[in-house]
């Protein structure tokens, strides 16, 4: 399956696999296929949908979407002297934001500030993910 580039195209294809009862494997960059079971499944790719949506540096806060590369995250947040409060693992070039948080590792740094939570919002304009660091 082709990686589509707005939330309206993976409703539909999330819609489709649903008609067709056929599970499905979300995946970007691939960097954690390893981790866990043998991945199986119809391939959603992620990766399309990226990019920045928000960031505002004085308020401590960046929205981005799932298929948004680890390495442009955490460049956009170097520029303004800024770091994610954890450190989650690249395990490679292709390493995205939805992988960090469906891996739910948070790295290292996680004792000092913090352990990945996910949470995602439903609205009349459709399911919102977000995520945060627990800080202590």
């Amino acid at each position: 399956m082709s990686a589509p580039s707005s939330l309206e195209a993976f409703q539909e294809a999330i819609r489709g696999a649903a008609g067709r009862r056929a599970a499905l494997r979300l995946r970007g960059g691939g960097s954690k296929d390893f981790y866990g079971g043998e991945p199986s499944g119809e391939l959603l790719d992620t990766r399309g949908y990226a990019g920045i949506v928000a960031y505002e540096p004085t308020e401590l806060v960046v929205t981005a979407r799932c298929g948004t590369p680890l390495v442009e995250l955490e460049e956009i947040l170097a520029e303004e002297n800024q770091f994610l409060p954890f450190e989650p693992p690249h395990f490679g070039p292709g390493a995205t934001l939805g992988g960090c948080i469906a891996a739910g590792l948070s790295g290292p740094r996680r004792g000092a500030s913090g352990a990945i939570t996910f949470w995602a919002r439903a609205s009349s304009t459709g399911g919102r993910g977000c995520f945060r660091s627990a800080a202590r």
